[in-house]
């Protein structure tokens, strides 16, 4: 987000990523996939993370839930995570699963986190913009090789998706929340974000935290 013509690199949380070992919905310990991630001077990755991912049908099948269930754990098991989706573990399938907790320590630095979202799991999601107004914030992704880099994302979006049951969800999201959304959505319909980024704008994650730590210090 851009706060008086200075650079605030507040965007989705940037973690390396590693691997964890969980346990799983019936009590077994589970290996919990890596993440795919880009790589080389081009910024490509395995083709999972550059397609659009299996639209899902009703009900699920039981490899769809327990694909369901990796991508919930591996989502609970990071200690930072505003959202993932799918494809960025291997999944080529169309589920997210994302959060935008009462957080009064973001909100301070944030004055575009006006709606919040506990815990969501959808399936075979879409949005669109409502309006032309956008937003540039900084935004980072477990999938992008420690990048971050400035976004202009909706400042308001219609949703559609739907849940475990095949139940449709609509709604609107603004702000931070529907930036998020935004994010996790284009994940499945084969988009990164750097690729909504301008090419001399990209940042390492080590520039990004000492710009963002300047910003908290002014």
């Amino acid at each position: 987000m851009t706060i008086k013509k200075k650079l605030i690199p507040n965007g989705i949380p940037l973690l390396v990523t590693f691997v964890i070992i969980g346990f799983g919905w019936e009590g077994f310990a589970m290996d919990l996939p890596e993440y795919v991630c880009i790589e080389g001077k081009d910024n490509r990755g395995p083709e999972v993370l550059h397609t659009a991912g299996k639209k899902l049908t009703f009900p699920l099948s039981p490899e769809d839930l327990a694909d369901v269930r990796i991508l919930e754990q591996k989502f609970d098991h990071e200690e930072n995570c505003a959202g993932l989706a799918a494809p960025q573990i291997g999944i080529s399938k169309q589920i997210i699963i994302f959060s935008a907790p009462e957080d009064p320590k973001l909100k301070k630095w944030r004055a575009d986190f006006t709606q919040t979202m506990e815990k969501t799991l959808w399936i075979n999601p879409t949005y669109e913009g409502m309006g032309t107004d956008t937003n540039e914030d900084y935004e980072g992704c477990f999938s992008a090789n420690d990048l971050a880099g400035p976004v202009k994302r909706f400042k308001k979006i219609q949703y559609t998706a739907y849940d475990l049951k095949g139940q449709k969800v609509e709604g609107i999201a603004e702000g931070f929340l529907a930036r998020i959304i935004q994010h996790e959505i284009d994940h499945v319909k084969g988009r990164l974000f750097i690729e909504l980024v301008p090419k001399d704008q990209l940042l390492t994650i080590e520039e990004y935290r000492r710009r963002r730590a300047a910003a908290m210090e002014s």
